[in-house]
């Protein structure tokens, strides 16, 4: 017959006060509330304190103030320092996007080489790679990447010239930010109209989707919205996938000489159609006279996406091509 085993009882009532401990807070723990979840994606609206003087466009007097609104003055000028990166900004944790505010209402690239959302930490020396990341686009006289512009008597036109542009924070929580810009009285050639611009990104996609739509009507007959993105190099690769076209560039083409990936995805019924230009690998969409939805992409070598080849942006080029609804 084998002894009984035996338990000091200081021990024994230790044990037990330990189990009761961990099945209390097993059974009373619960998830964070929504308004403490953990927040991956940011828009961001930055002015200085002032209203903008274009005599003194680079002024700077204090900390930059969110907005979540505002008329972008009628002459403000490119590499003016009232507005913090010259526009509004798009970031989630794997990659961020700008547009300039004033005129030329191009698209730019954040490579992020951190998930963190830090762009409202970073300052005005964004040119330089630092530990957060880098500016990774030279855009000059192209479409950036993903920008709108229209096309119309074989001329392609960005959105520059309007009566008001109105830029606005629409929405945003943890998973996903819309940056609104309305155009009163776009002026295309001898045609005018009106056009709202929704940009939207959600948190861990390295794209960000663009939806256009004409107010009270159409597009003007023998006008196209269009789009593409800097031709920093000639070869272009596209293809299918899920009712969609993309089109591509790999390469050395980053800002810094480094290999990077530019492309946009097309939905096939809006009949997108490569168009001749100089600056742009650009499309024309064929059949979409009032409403227009696209996505654009980039990926970096350095940066936290991964992209290290040109069939891995391939992939995720595909993957862009998710239902746009």
């Amino acid at each position: 017959m084998k002894p009984h085993s035996f338990c000091p009882p200081s021990l024994l009532l230790l044990s037990m006060a330990f189990l009761i401990a961990c099945q209390s807070n097993t059974s009373t723990e619960e998830p964070a509330p929504p308004g403490e979840e953990e927040k991956k994606v940011q828009a961001l609206l930055l002015t200085q304190n002032f209203d903008y003087n274009n005599a003194d466009k680079n002024r700077i007097t204090g900390a930059y103030i969110p907005q979540q609104r505002l008329e972008v003055p009628q002459n403000l000028e490119p590499q003016n320092k009232w507005v913090m990166f010259e526009g509004p900004v798009l970031e989630n944790d794997l990659i961020a996007y700008r547009f300039y505010m004033d005129s030329r209402h191009r698209t730019d690239i954040y490579g992020k080489r951190v998930k963190d959302l830090v762009m409202d930490t970073v300052s005005w020396q964004y040119h330089d790679i630092m530990d957060w990341g880098s500016d990774i686009l030279k855009v000059n006289q192209s479409l950036g990447i993903g920008s709108p512009a229209i096309w119309y008597q074989d001329s392609l036109f960005t959105l520059s010239n309007c009566e008001k542009k109105v830029v606005e924070i629409h929405s945003q929580d943890a998973e996903s930010a819309t940056i609104r810009t309305t155009f009163s009285g776009l002026k295309i050639m001898d045609h005018q109209f009106d056009l709202v611009q929704d940009w939207s990104i959600r948190a861990g996609e390295a794209w960000t989707t663009i939806q256009l739509e004409v107010q009270n009507g159409s597009l003007p007959q023998g006008m196209y919205f269009a789009t593409g993105f800097v031709k920093h190099l000639d070869a272009l690769q596209s293809g299918e996938a899920a009712n969609c076209r993309y089109a591509f560039t790999w390469g050395e083409q980053s800002f810094h000489h480094e290999n990077m990936g530019m492309g946009v995805v097309m939905k096939l019924e809006d009949e997108p159609e490569l168009l001749p230009n100089a600056w742009s690998h650009a499309y024309v969409f064929k059949n979409a006279p009032q409403k227009l939805r696209y996505r654009f992409l980039a990926a970096w070598e350095r940066d936290v996406i991964g992209v290290q080849q040109a069939g891995d942006f391939k992939n995720l080029m595909i993957q862009a091509c998710e239902p746009m609804q």
